[in-house]
């Protein structure tokens, strides 16, 4: 099995309007968005929909596997697609698993070698669920392809594409709710006027220094034993983050943790954590001519599952 996380975002569209100082973003609302999005596809005569494009400085192919059909016609539902873009072939290779023998990855002729990651859109909300996959392409590609694909449009011309992240403001209420909470890590920025024993220096090593800022100090709580949760009781927990959230000095916190005791225990960040999901696959189970079907419906249910 391999572990690999879905992140959620917004896909957005906006014009610019012109003010007293140059112009500012004006976003649409979504039922403009979702019109916008279907005149795009439409305007996509291949089949299946497929378009390539550059984001920053690099050819990205964009290329839609299910649900176009039914937006087109219902204006609504999930599409999943992918992003792909070209991987130098030369750091990679074959080899036969126990041994050293190896052989290069054969292209044929007008082939790329490519890395490729999969999403949805939901048409009803234009959330976003991204399978991340670090040597595939950002999905803030998928902001960029808007806007390259209404520029080919006199009439969308002004129409331009971004993609932010979904995140939870604020984690306290769900950590006073898990079934575990692990080791706690924090960073501290101390300005520099204050003690010099934050630093482990003697004052006199510490005054050699020149053109500080500030002590950056990274601390970590660490859970003693694995399973056994940091904090047991609801009030306890919710008084303890509450707390850290008011200490001045304190800029960025995250905890080990997990919602429910069957989760996998991932780390969430107190303020502004980005929602993501784990999945587990088994990608030499699935046949490589559904690979592309398989891995979008799976993605499309666990989205659904966990769409709350």
């Amino acid at each position: 099995m391999t572990q690999r996380k879905l992140y959620f975002h917004r896909l957005r569209m906006y014009t610019l309007t012109p003010n007293s100082e140059g112009s500012e973003q004006k976003y649409f609302d979504i039922s403009k968005e979702k019109e916008i999005l279907k005149d795009i596809l439409n305007s996509i005569e291949s089949d299946p929909k497929f378009m390539e494009f550059v984001y920053k400085k690099q050819s990205i192919a964009i290329e839609f596997i299910t649900g176009v059909d039914g937006y087109l016609k219902n204006s609504s539902g999930i599409i999943c697609g992918k992003l792909s873009h070209p991987k130098d072939k030369h750091a990679y290779q074959l080899r036969t698993k126990g041994t050293p023998d190896e052989e290069e990855i054969a292209v044929k002729q007008d082939q790329i070698f490519e890395a490729r990651s999969y999403f949805l859109i939901d048409t009803n909300s234009m959330v976003i669920a991204y399978l991340n996959e670090t040597s595939a392409p950002r999905i803030t590609a998928l902001g960029e392809w808007i806007s390259i694909a209404t520029n080919r449009s006199e009439e969308m011309a002004t129409t331009f594409g971004n993609v932010t992240g979904i995140a939870t403001k604020d984690m306290v209420n769900n950590l006073k709710k898990a079934a575990y909470l692990g080791t706690i890590r924090y960073v501290m920025e101390i300005p520099k006027e204050l003690a010099a024993e934050y630093t482990g220096l003697s004052e006199k090593d510490y005054k050699k220094l020149k053109n500080q800022k500030t002590i950056k100090i990274e601390a970590q709580l660490v859970a003693n034993k694995r399973g056994v949760s940091t904090l047991d009781d609801e009030d306890d927990t919710g008084t303890f983050f509450k707390n850290i959230l008011k200490n001045q000095l304190i800029k960025r916190i995250w905890v080990k943790m997990k919602a429910k005791k069957t989760d996998h225990v991932r780390e969430v960040q107190l303020v502004n954590n980005p929602l993501s999901y784990s999945i587990d696959f088994d990608f030499n189970a699935i046949a490589a001519t559904d690979y592309d079907e398989t891995i979008s419906k799976r993605i499309q249910s666990e989205y659904e599952q966990h769409i709350d």
